[in-house]
């Protein structure tokens, strides 16, 4: 395949900013895919960063965007090229896929998109173009979207060679997360990358609408691990403090979901309150019937294991996962 040269090629040292053209609206609007480029003072790798790929999961382009602020170019080596809303319509609609007629609408599983094809897969095509092929690293930056997740993890993809997979995890620990998780991301910008043997990892960090507490705790946890991130690539200097992480993968995850609809009383609300050891039937939140203001199911810790993922108390539908857990006896510390 053969890869023109980036927009941002020749760019000195500084900041730039241009939108991305996609194609027409049926208001007349142009659809553009915003991109950032910082670049530095002195040569090294480009960094990319991909987030708002589901529109309702913004809190981490608030994180980038201080991060961004934060960077002096002149100490700065190689390049950062951010995406900050990755899919715009759905980011308009607050929603997790693209709201069009036909075809597949969640970007996170499109990759590398098709210019000649529907709307979400455009989108892809165009980030592909101008961001993924000229990248040596990457993070498709992830939060929690309606419902007050908390979370704190990196995943990586289990479905790459050995070499591959030890940098993908190198990158993983440089964010600094307290969970790392070996996942399968079929469609996503970093499986595709994997593919072209270029790292990249998926953070998923915080949610929206969290209140202050959880909001500041959680974007420090996304500006520090940008900071690492960087460290880890030889692009910054500095020392990065070193992190308990708890490795797992998806035989050791699992999640519970109620079968009841109503609303989750939830028993772990907090950021602080995850990697806590769940002993097996601990009772990690209840459904109270709207109408009748009945408990009508209790959500129980199934095994020993690491909570990983918990939500705030509010309606949820029949299926909607409420808690997970890393399984104790299958998860590892990491030295």
């Amino acid at each position: 395949m053969t890869t023109r040269e980036p927009l941002w090629a020749g760019e000195k040292e500084g900041r730039s900013f241009r939108r991305l053209d996609v194609t027409t609206m049926l208001n007349g609007a142009m659809l553009a895919i915003p991109l950032h480029v910082v670049t530095g003072r002195h040569p090294g790798p480009t960094f990319g960063i991909v987030t708002n790929t589901h529109g309702d999961e913004f809190a981490a382009t608030i994180a980038i965007r201080q991060f961004l602020d934060g960077l002096d170019t002149a100490k700065l080596k190689g390049r950062i090229a951010v995406v900050s809303v990755a899919n715009p319509m759905a980011t308009a609609g607050f929603g997790r896929q693209t709201p069009e007629q036909h075809g597949r609408t969640d970007l996170h599983e499109v990759y590398p998109g098709n210019a000649r094809g529907n709307t979400t897969q455009m989108i892809a095509a165009t980030i592909t173009e101008h961001v993924l092929h000229h990248v040596d690293a990457l993070i498709d930056f992830h939060s929690g979207g309606n419902g007050g997740r908390l979370q704190a993890r990196v995943d990586y993809n289990t479905k790459t060679p050995d070499d591959l997979k030890q940098k993908n995890l190198a990158l993983a620990r440089a964010f600094g997360a307290p969970f790392v998780h070996e996942n399968e991301f079929a469609g996503a910008a970093a499986q595709y990358l994997n593919g072209r043997g270029i790292p990249a990892v998926n953070p998923e960090v915080g949610g929206a609408y969290l209140g202050p507490h959880s909001t500041g705790y959680y974007t420090k946890m996304m500006v520090d691990g940008l900071a690492g991130m960087t460290r880890h690539l030889g692009m910054i200097e500095g020392v990065t403090k070193p992190v308990r992480q708890l490795h797992f993968d998806l035989k050791a995850r699992r999640e519970i979901r109620p079968k009841q609809s109503g609303y989750l009383v939830s028993f772990y609300e907090r950021p602080e309150d995850l990697c806590q050891l769940i002993k097996g039937g601990t009772k990690l939140g209840e459904v109270v019937d709207l109408y009748s203001y009945q408990v009508i199911e209790q959500l129980v810790a199934p095994f020993d294991g690491y909570l990983f993922f918990s939500r705030y108390s509010g309606v949820v539908g029949g299926g909607t996962q409420a808690f997970a857990l890393a399984e104790a006896t299958q998860s590892r510390w990491l030295d």
